[in-house]
Order: C-alpha cells, then structure tokens, then sequence
C-alpha cells in the first residue's frame, strides 16, 4: 500500500517541480514590436498631428490639423479609408470603422483609433488593394519533379529483381496556401511475393516557408511597412512643430486678457525648444525673471479674485502669468506623455537602425500579415503552424512520448506565443523479423493505430515544458504471409519532459514516462470497445515496472573548447510505447561523451563511454550487460593534411547463468589519414586507414587486420580514382575471411552532352567467391529538360563455390528525368 501511495506522490509531484524550475523565457527582441510603435504613436500627440496631416494632404487637401478635437479627417480622406476597409475587409468591418469614427470626438478614444486602425491605412501604397492581389495568385501550381527509372539485378537475395520507379513531386496553392506533394512509387518482380509487387509513399505536407513568402509578398506590395512603423515621420520636426504651435496658440490667447506691452513680454517668453527641454521650476524661473512682469513667487501661488471688475492691474497680470503657466503645463503634458521629448528624438535613431530589423523578423513578419492583411480563420491558423503532414510521415516529438515513429497518418504541430500544441493520429506497421513473425506477432505484433498530443510552454526544439499523451490499440496485419492473429490490447502511454537552457554552457533535457497495458479478455466481458479505453484509467499501476524516466545534458564549454555530454535513462521491464520505435524496456542506460580541443582546434581528443544493464526476466539477475569505451584523436599537421586514431571496446556480457559469461567482445586500433594537394601539378586527394580489430563470437575468436586506400587524380577535365580494401583473418576463423577488393574509375566527356565513368571491379573473398568485371555510368542531357542516367555493372565469376548464387553478375539502372518547371 505505501509503495503505491509512494508512486501516486512520485508520479504527480515531479512533473511539478520541474515545470517550477525554469518557465521558457521569450526573448525581448521579440516582444511588443507593434506594442511598442502602438504605445508611441498613443501617447505622442505630435505624431498624432503628423500622421493626421499626412493623410490630409494625400487627397490634395491643405486643411492642416493641430487640436485633438472635432473631425480631424477630411471628407475626402474618410471616404478613402472607408473604401479600403470595405473592399478589403468587408462591410462589416466598415461598420465598426463608422462607429470608430465618432470617436474623433472624444480627445481619449482618438489615440486608440489611430494605434489601432488607421496606421495600415496610413502606410497603405497608391491605394493598393491586398484582397484583389491575394484573389489573383489564390491559386496555381508547380510541378517540381517526374522521373522514372528501370532497373534489373539477378542476385537472388534481391529484394527486387527487376522493376520499374516513378517520382513525383509538386507544389500546389489552393486559397493561397502552399502544399507539397510528394509520391514515390516502386514497382517490381519479389522472390517473396508471386506476382508483381507494388509499394507507393505518399505524403502532403504544408509549406511554412512558402505561406510566409507568398504573404509577405502581398504585404510589401500593398504597404509601406517604412510608414507602419512611422519611420518616414521626422520626430524632432513633428515635436518642434507641434510645440511651435501651441506656443503660438498660447500666446495669441494672452493678447486677449493683457496689455500690449505684457502680450509681448508673454510672447517673447518662452519658446518651442524651451518648452521641450525645460522643466516646470525653470519655466516658472523664467517668468520670475521677466522685469516686464514684475512677478514674485507668492504672485504665482496666490489666489487671484474671479470678478475681474474687482483687479487691480496688478492682479490681472497674475491671472494672466498663472493661465499662461496652466496651459504650458498642458502643452507640456501633451508633448512628453508617455515619451518624453528628449526620449522622442532618441526613439527617431532607434526606429531608424531597427526597421529593416523588425521587417525580417519572423515574429514581427506574423504579426504584421495578422494585422494587416485579410485573411480566414484557416490562413490565420496557418500562421501558428509549424508543420502539418498528412500521407507516410515521420513524426516525432520530445523524449518518452512520440518518438521517431514512421506512420500513415496525419500530424501537426502548432505554436502560438511560446505555446505547442502538437496532434496526430494514425497507423503503423513495423517490420520486424520476417522469419520469426509467425512466433512472435501474438507477444509483440507491431501494428497499430495510435493517437497522441503533446502541449505545453515553449518550442520543442528549445527550453520547453511539455505534457504528451499517447493511446494505441493494435491491429492485424498481414506481412505476406508470414502473421498470426495478434492478441488485442490496448496501450496507454503518458509523459512529461522539461528543457532547461543554461545558456552558454548547453542545455538539459529530463523526462518521465508512464505506460500501461490493457488487454481484451471476452470471457470476463472486457470488450473491444471497453479494452481500446482503459489502460488510460489504470495508469498508475504497476508503476516502477511500467515506468521510464531520463536526465541528459548537452553543452559546450567555450573557455576550457570543450564539448560535453552525459545522460542517464531507465525503462521498467514492462514499459511499452510504440510511438518510440527505438526505445527501449528493461534497461538502464547511462553515458559520457567528452571533447577537448587545443590549439585553435587543431588537436582534438574525445572520450566516449556508452553503458546498458538490459533485464530478460522479471525476477533475478538474468539479462545483459553491454559496455562500450572509444577514444578518439584528431590532430591537423597542415591545411591540407591531417591524422586521426581511434582505439574502442565493445562487449556483451550474459548474466543468466551462474557464472557471467561474456557473449560478445569488439576491440579496435584504427589510424587513418587525409592528404589533398597537388603532385607533378595534378590535384588529388588520398584517404588511407590500418586497423587491427580482436572479435571474439562465442565460440570463434578472431583477429583482423584491414586496409583501405582511396585516391582520387585530377587530370584535366577528368578523374581518375583507385579504390583497395584489404581485410585478413590471421586466425582463419571465417568470421569475415580474408577479403580483397578494388575499384578503378575514369571520367570523361563525350561530346557536349554525354558524361560517361568506365571502371574495373575485383572482388575476392577467399573460398567464397572470386569475380572480376566492368562497371559503366553514362548521363545526358537529352533536351533542355530532359536527363537519362544509365548504370550497369557486368561481373563474371572466376571461382566455382556452392556460395556463388548468393552474387549476382548482372545489375543494371535506367532513369529518366523531366523537368517540367525550373
């Protein structure tokens, strides 16, 4: 009982402190691009002025507006607008705009107004409609590939002997949305099927880059992104005017409440620059200064009577002085709101340097086609989407959930401000071991249908937090013959991963998985429908068994070049997740890869230590123990010349029995090197590796040594290369035996179209077989678009064994290629 309470707290708790550990951080380059030029264009009624006359002046008028009240826009303007909003977003977009409008009257709904709808407008080029651009190039396609090719192979260990391949691949745009479509098709005569096989891959996948493209194109061609972001309006000019304007508005407003010799102490008193860079104290100063006035500070503070019959001249020119004071101060306020007018003329080089910057974003390219453009819910979709694939597809997510897992089916991946969100469903069938299918489809039958879904914080390939769930049930799968029934059950797999990014120094991945098992059982009334939903509800049982966990991190530390990495994993022995194919059960599995570099990376030297406890029974010590060490050196004595070694041991120890016994042992010394250069002026490039190896198979123990050799001449327009591998079993254990084979290949032209490669063959494998023969590539350019590649390779036998229908003599390829677009 403690132990189950134990793995319920385990299991609800650790997901938890994880997610608490790091929340992904988004980054501030990122954020607020059109908040920011919102905020400003809110809260400086300069640049209020300045776009509001701007859109005046396009109509031809000369109507210039300097108070935030009334209708600033002329009539001519807001038809205009209202033209474009209704042809491009519709009338019921118009109908907000129209109520919209009457906010003009209101000095507060005005700034929002304009950050919100009229700054597209505003950018908009020659009165471009987007929507008429987005309906013309709504549809069109783009054949990219079609080939074919023939081939023939008489080996008869051949999958295939003789068949036909076609290719094809194509972009489609329906409604704007870009498709690529890519179908493969292998055809042919099997030994393990009568009759003539026939395989197809088809996929259909949404092309991201292409949609992003295509939009951004519509967008530059409608607007002036420059003015979007207002990067046309001279700031300091906008606020120099707007403040000139005020003073002036002030200034006329003290001739009617003072006497002429005050109005022209008032007007020559303060200025449009002092108005921006002075602060209240200091224009109060300057008023207290003015000898015309004769005002004190008491003056300033003091409460003037209203009845002005009952002033004194005195007194008036106190009203005056504090009405002067009081509509500076608003003047002030308006001007330096939010952004202060020294942080105005600054922001004008900060817009400057970072527009081009916004314009390439991919975050601020989204949000702009967002704001700007008309589209559907469905394209507005596609903006979040990542990938979306539907046909014969890879789909893969992070560690303990779905994992690199081939299907036929559909997936999609989404991310919205640094929220994921991936989906799929459909079936998979794996391979397995043909011979051994009729014993082993009813404990592991390897097809199934399965749906998963993985959410949470941040992209998957970053520092995320993500929850996964995945439900499968098998099916029944005929692999030509060689299935039996499988018993039906249904898998349910749950998982939470968590990536912290530690900056400079890499990264760390933890993840836990939880799976279990539910199987159909008729006779206690557990049906197909019932079992194909419960392993979901009995999750937590079985917990350590059926339970899988790891920890990796992954860095480089630049100070020390050195590269680093260690993980840790477990699986219980009952832990099953098809969506994983390559995962593993029963194991314990732990690692440390490590490099170093030394003299600008001249000198390298890593270590490698792979290590796996793999359990075969549910009790006991029964299994294996897998051990793997490698150390590897690299080190570059010139540009073009360089050594490397490796020395590596591998071995499989078996624990059943009582005593360990080792199954398996790999040891290797491998040196090699790399020379390009030129020798008697002609370029060429040699590789050479010598390696001893000891392996020891239970019960043959045997030592190798091999040699290989490529070289490659450069000699004028053609290439000669030599190949030579060399393999001898100096024990005669016929683990390889002794193996020789070399290669020859000379290119050349023949006339302006035909590209040939002629080579010599010799294969030797001692006792085995023995062939020599002729190898002949030919390509073309038949027409503009039209290719042929033709490979043959003709071997005869020179050595008569019983293993010599296992090599075949004869292997020929015929392709065709068309291309139908460039």
């Amino acid at each position: 009982m403690s132990r189950n309470l134990l793995s319920v707290v385990v299991a609800i708790c650790l997901p938890g402190l994880l997610w608490a550990q790091r929340q992904p951080q988004v980054p501030r380059d990122r954020v607020g691009t059109t908040e920011y030029y919102n905020r400003l264009l809110n809260t400086n009624p300069a640049l209020q002025v300045a776009v509001i006359d701007s859109l005046n002046r396009r109509s031809g008028s000369g109507d210039v507006f300097h108070h935030i009240n009334g209708k600033p826009l002329n009539d001519s303007v807001r038809q205009l607008f209202s033209r474009h909003v209704n042809a491009v977003y519709g009338a019921k977009q118009l109908q907000q705009v129209n109520r919209g409008l009457q906010l003009f009257r209101d000095t507060a709904g005005l700034p929002a107004y304009l950050a919100g709808k009229l700054r597209g407008f505003y950018a908009l080029k020659n009165e471009t409609n987007a929507l008429s651009l987005m309906k013309a190039g709504a549809y069109s396609n783009h054949l990219k590939v079609l080939s074919g090719s023939a081939f023939y192979d008489n080996t008869p260990g051949a999958v295939l002997q003789s068949g036909i391949g076609l290719q094809l691949e194509d972009m489609v745009v329906v409604g704007n949305i870009p498709v690529n479509i890519v179908f493969n098709n292998l055809a042919g005569n099997s030994p393990f099927d009568q009759g003539w096989a026939d395989q197809q891959l088809k996929k259909f996948s949404f092309d991201k880059d292409a949609y992003m493209d295509r939009l951004n194109g519509y967008l530059n061609k409608s607007y002036d992104l420059k003015k979007y972001f207002l990067g046309d309006i001279d700031v300091a000019g906008a606020v120099k005017s707007f403040a000139t304007q005020q003073v002036n508005d002030i200034q006329e407003e003290m001739k009617a409440i003072t006497s002429p010799q005050q109005a022209l102490a008032f007007s020559n008193l303060v200025s449009a620059e002092q108005l921006i860079y002075l602060d209240s104290n200091q224009i109060r100063r300057l008023l207290l200064d003015n000898k015309t006035l004769q005002l004190t500070a008491e003056d300033l503070n003091s409460k003037v009577p209203d009845s002005t019959g009952m002033m004194s001249g005195h007194q008036q020119t106190v009203l005056a002085a504090q009405q002067y004071l009081r509509r500076l101060s608003e003047v002030k306020n308006n001007v330096v709101q939010g952004l202060q007018a020294k942080e105005a003329l600054a922001a004008q080089h900060k817009m400057n340097g970072t527009i081009q910057q916004r314009v390439n974003d991919p975050e601020a390219q989204k949000r702009n086609i967002k704001e700007l453009l008309p589209l559907n819910f469905i394209q507005r979709l596609l903006l979040q989407t990542k990938r979306l694939n539907i046909g014969n597809i890879a789909a893969n997510g992070s560690k303990g959930g779905v994992q690199d897992l081939f299907m036929s089916g559909v997936q999609g991946e989404f991310l919205n401000k640094q929220k994921f969100l991936m989906l799929g469903l459909g079936t998979t069938r794996l391979g397995g071991d043909l011979k051994d299918r009729q014993f082993t489809s009813s404990l592991d039958p390897g097809a199934y249908s399965m749906q998963f879904l993985q959410t949470g914080q941040g992209d998957i390939n970053a520092s995320h937090s993500h929850i996964a769930l995945m439900n499968a049930n098998t099916r029944n799968k005929n692999y030509g013959g060689f299935d039996a029934e499988s018993l039906k059950r249904n898998i349910f797999v749950g998982a939470f991963s968590e990536q912290i990014d530690l900056g400079e120094y890499g990264a760390i991945t933890a993840d836990i998985s939880k799976s279990n098992t539910s199987f159909n059982n008729a006779a206690t009334g557990n049906t197909a429908a019932l079992s194909s939903k419960t392993a979901a509800f009995t999750l937590l049982d079985d917990f350590w068994q059926t339970f899988s966990a790891g920890l990796d991190y992954n860095g480089e530390w630049k100070a020390a070049r050195m590269s680093q990495r260690v993980y840790f994993n477990y699986s219980g022995l009952a832990y099953t997740n098809p969506g994983s194919p390559g995962g593993s059960r029963g194991t314990i599995r732990y690692g440390l890869n490590v490099k170093r570099y030394w003299n600008k990376r001249k000198v390298m030297v890593g270590f490698r230590t792979d290590l796996q406890d793999m359990n075969t029974a549910a009790s006991g010590s029964a299994g294996w123990k897998n051990r793997q060490y490698t150390l590897d050196t690299r080190i570059r004595v010139k540009k073009n010349f360089s050594l490397s070694a490796r020395i590596g041991q591998s071995t499989m120890k078996n624990t059943s029995h009582l005593f360990p016994e080792m199954g398996y042992l790999n040891r290797q010394i491998n040196v090699a090197s790399q020379l390009s250069g030129k020798l008697f002026s002609y370029q060429q490039n040699n590789n050479i590796s010598f390696g001893v190896q000891q392996m020891d198979i239970l019960p043959m123990k045997s030592l190798l040594i091999n040699l290989n050799i490529n070289h490659s001449i450069v000699i004028g327009t053609h290439v000669l290369s030599v190949s030579v591998f060399y393999n001898k079993d100096v024990k005669d254990q016929a683990l390889y035996g002794n193996l020789f084979t070399a290669e020859t290949g000379w290119s050349y032209q023949l006339g302006k179209i035909w590209s040939c490669s002629s080579g010599i063959n010799y294969l030797d494998n001692k006792n085995v077989v023995r062939q020599i023969g002729l190898r002949q590539t030919v390509s073309a350019s038949l027409a503009e678009r039209l290719h042929l590649n033709l490979y043959a390779d003709c071997r005869k036998q020179l050595l008569n064994t019983p293993q010599n229908y296992l090599f075949g003599n004869i292997n020929t390829q015929l392709a065709l290629n068309y291309q139908l677009n460039r």
